[in-house]
């Protein structure tokens, strides 16, 4: 995970919850993302 190098937190969203991505996460959802990350953003910025 090069690009990932010196993060201090990693998120991942997949739709296959055994996607390779997970190990590396600090934090997993699995769904689409098109669908999660605008409601996740609702949520995070009240």
């Amino acid at each position: 995970m090069v690009g990932a190098n010196g993060s201090q937190t990693i998120m991942a969203i997949n739709k296959d919850k055994n996607a390779p991505i997970f190990q590396f996460a600090d934090y997993g959802i699995v769904g689409d993302v098109m669908k999660i990350l605008p409601a996740l953003t609702r949520q995070l910025s009240n």
